[in-house]
């Protein structure tokens, strides 16, 4: 194990396991890549398999779990949410919500092809880096956890519903916020339990919400639950019927129907279309 212990809000060491000990941190986040070997990321009820150049970021507030099939490499990345919080990022505000909605992202969170890249160049360059401490290494190590941090955060953002958008009003965020948490519980999601949440007349809650989202709540909520159903069809082996547990539905029949209502085609046929 490799670490660099100058900067006690932001770390980053190399592991070699056959078992998977990390445990989540109070306070941290924490970026797991895969440099070799695969298994099955375990979290929130969800099994998703995975190999080399698999990202992932461990949430202070979700339990996770690796099951390793062998001799496995990570690079961890330790950051602190006070980090997070108090670095001046020049274009992104919020970035500790963003980070922590990632919870809500099956595998991994990285799906952007030349994103991909980007990452594996600067997990190689850390690695060495950690290797050979050379000269300011620890400087240099800072700005490539924060350069990771920033593509993780651009890939989180693609996923969200229209409505995010970089700058947003405080109170706006805390309900795109409450909403990602809360989407398996469709019971908190209502105007008057959200609108009285958060201190805004039921009346006036769906006009807040278009003029800060662009659309309304209701089409934001379809379009949001559609993206994490489509990243579970895509990124992992869940039944149709697990996935009608898993986001409130009756049925079969009714989570199919929801679908094809807003995507004109059935989720059998969106999930076929992804294995051809």
């Amino acid at each position: 194990m490799i670490k660099d212990q100058k900067y006690e809000a932001v770390e980053a060491y190399y592991l070699k396991t056959r078992k998977w000990k990390v445990k989540k941190l109070l306070n941290f986040f924490q970026f797991v890549y895969v440099i070799s070997g695969e298994g099955t990321h375990k979290y929130s009820g969800n099994s998703i398999p995975f190999q080399s150049d698999y990202l992932v970021l461990l949430t202070p507030n979700k339990d996770n779990d690796f099951e390793l099939h062998g001799d496995t490499e990570f690079l961890i990345m330790k950051v602190h949410v006070s980090y997070v919080r108090d670095y001046r990022w020049k274009t992104i505000d919020y970035l500790e919500e963003l980070l922590f909605s990632s919870s809500q992202i099956s595998g991994t969170i990285v799906t952007n092809n030349s994103d991909k890249v980007l990452i594996k160049h600067i997990a190689a360059s850390l690695i060495l880096s950690l290797k050979e401490q050379k000269l300011y290494h620890q400087d240099l190590n800072l700005h490539y956890i924060n350069a990771l941090t920033v593509i993780a955060a651009r890939n989180i953002s693609e996923k969200k519903p229209h409505g995010f958008t970089e700058k947003v009003d405080n109170k706006f965020e805390s309900i795109l916020t409450y909403v990602e948490q809360n989407i398996y519980e469709p019971s908190r999601l209502r105007i008057q339990v959200i609108s009285e949440v958060f201190g805004i007349s039921p009346n006036y809650f769906s006009s807040y919400f278009k003029q800060h989202s662009g659309e309304n709540y209701k089409n934001y909520l379809a379009h949001y639950k559609i993206k994490l159903i489509e990243h579970r069809l895509k990124y992992s082996d869940k039944r149709i019927a697990e996935l009608v547990d898993e986001f409130g539905f009756i049925d079969e029949s009714h989570i199919n129907k929801f679908y094809k209502k807003h995507k004109h085609i059935s989720i059998k046929a969106f999930r076929k279309a992804q294995k051809l």
